[in-house]
């Protein structure tokens, strides 16, 4: 009797038949007691597993193995025995799915003619219906519909998708009840009329298609299939300080439709598959859910006190002996809560990239606030419930109370000022703030600040009517004796080194980290450096 003994071999059964029964030989002793399938899973449209074989005694033995039942090919892969102690084996099975369900009993047959048997119940090939969630992704310019992730519900591995494997097209409505579908300026990128396929409808120009995991991180086997998508705005300057937005036709996925506020879209997608997947017979796919960017879903959004909402962002490495500081930042004027939009603000003017890699990383984990007005917008009227917010926020997280930061953006400002230059009992102690594209900070003012003693960073651009009081507050600033510093651009729209913006959008600068002084100090490493 040979003691070692490998075979590889396949046997070819046509799809929509029973085969007779097929057999092989294995090694074992006479005294086989386990023949049981273990776990069995499908990948790549075969059903692979293994059975476990079991003796008492030297291997060296041979038994027979044979099968019924299945429709579909088998390719078996005995186990090798590779000494007299060895006295189990796992016998490799793959089933070639069909599109029925198909109950393979594979039977051993000892030397003395007893039988154990052990069945498979192989899934048919998955025809759905298959599930997918859309998703959303924040760049400064706005929200967008960036791809879908898509439940296979098998097991696929890599390369078994592309970026032609499936046709997809999307109608996006707006919160007011607009279809979106027009070409132009705010609206789908005329170089792109292409894709337009009537009644809202618009191709989606799918650029990669990949088996991912349950994030959509790209992986060698999983379950999942990601599809990406073209999503990026174009922009371009217009005028003297003005700007021109294009979007890829049915991927803006929030705009100012509420009265002017910011507002989610609702989306309708339907995705197709044009080529053969492995383990997916002709299934049907279904829309799930809407996805926020992942950023966005680190965020807590809670009622804040007097109405609206506040967004809190918590970094990983906050804790009892490792308290981190907080920034907290107020929007502008179209971004407040109208009931439908919270964490609008997040998205609006991309507050949330505060909570992105570079920023963290530079101030090596920051809390972050948002608060998000009611539709009165910001000012003086909100001090008291915003230093009891902040109070709150403090007292009930591991935060450093020697680097609570804070600042706004334009109407932002108007809510930015009150609160660093308050003398209430509840007043906070802040350790620097920006204010961009808007503020007035007259002598009195500056005076209060310098009592207080931190430090003042302005953002503004030139051709911004609402930052022309910046060089003036600088002054008073200045001459108060507060460390105050001013970044103010030049004529023309804003720039970020990507996108172009109207000149009023200088918030820009200071999330791409661009603001820095004469000695290439950024204004993240400036945050980062502040403290009471």
């Amino acid at each position: 009797m040979k003691k070692i003994l490998t075979i590889v071999f396949a046997i070819v059964i046509a799809l929509n038949f029973q085969v007779p029964t097929m057999a092989f030989d294995i090694p074992a002793s006479n005294n086989v007691d386990v023949f049981e399938a273990g776990a069995f899973e499908a990948v790549d449209g075969w059903y692979m597993g293994e059975i476990n074989v079991g003796w008492h005694g030297n291997g060296n033995n041979i038994v027979d193995v044979d099968w019924v039942g299945n429709k579909g090919e088998v390719i078996a892969t005995p186990y090798t025995v590779e000494n007299n102690k060895q006295e189990a084996g796992r016998l490799g099975i793959k089933i070639a799915q069909t599109t029925e369900e198909q109950t393979v009993v594979f039977t051993l047959t000892k030397i003395n003619g007893q039988k154990l048997d052990t069945a498979i119940i192989v899934p048919a090939l998955n025809d759905g219906p298959i599930s997918f969630d859309i998703l959303r992704t924040a760049s400064n310019p706005g929200y967008y519909y960036s791809g879908a992730l898509i439940d296979m519900g098998v097991t696929l591995t890599a390369g078994a998708v592309d970026k032609d494997t499936f046709f997809a097209k999307a109608r996006v409505t707006e919160y007011d009840g607009s279809v979106q579908g027009t070409f132009g300026n705010y609206a789908w990128d005329p170089e792109k009329a292409s894709y337009a396929l009537g009644d809202g409808w618009a191709r989606w120009n799918i650029v990669d298609a990949y088996v991912s995991d349950a994030n959509g991180n790209r992986v060698e086997e999983g379950k999942y299939v990601k599809i990406d998508i073209e999503w990026l705005t174009r922009t371009e300057p217009s005028g003297a300080s003005s700007a021109n937005r294009y979007d890829v036709p049915a991927t803006r996925a929030a705009w100012y439709t509420a009265g002017g506020y910011i507002a989610f879209a609702n989306i309708e997608l339907a995705i197709t598959q044009n080529t053969v997947i492995p383990g997916i017979g002709e299934a049907t796919y279904v829309q799930g859910e809407t996805r926020h960017d992942p950023i966005f879903d680190r965020f807590e959004i809670s009622d804040a006190p007097g109405g609206g909402k506040y967004a809190l962002y918590t970094p990983d490495n906050a804790g009892a002996d490792n308290k981190r500081p907080i920034l907290i930042w107020f929007h502008g004027t179209g971004e407040r809560y109208h009931g439908a939009n919270p964490g609008g603000n997040l998205i609006g003017n991309r507050a949330l990239s505060f909570a992105g890699e570079e920023f963290q990383e530079a101030l090596d984990g920051c809390y972050i606030l948002a608060p998000q007005s009611t539709t009165a917008g910001w000012s003086g009227n909100r001090l008291n419930d915003m230093e009891q917010l902040i109070n709150t926020v403090v007292a009930e997280n591991y935060i450093d109370t020697e680097r609570i930061y804070v600042g706004g953006l334009s109407m932002g400002t108007g809510m930015t000022i009150p609160l660093i230059t308050s003398n209430t009992e509840n007043k906070i102690n802040f350790a620097a703030a920006i204010l961009c594209s808007g503020g007035n900070l007259n002598a009195a003012q500056s005076q209060i600040i310098a009592s207080k003693g931190f430090p003042v960073y302005l953002v503004g651009s030139t051709s911004d009517s609402a930052a022309t009081n910046l060089p003036t507050s600088l002054g008073n600033l200045l001459a108060a004796g507060v460390n105050a510093k001013m970044k103010l651009y030049p004529a023309g729209p804003v720039f970020d080194g990507t996108y172009y913006y109207g000149a009023h959008d200088a918030w820009n600068y200071i999330y791409n980290n661009i603001v820095a002084d004469e000695s290439g100090e950024t204004i993240f490493q400036w945050l980062a450096n502040q403290s009471r």
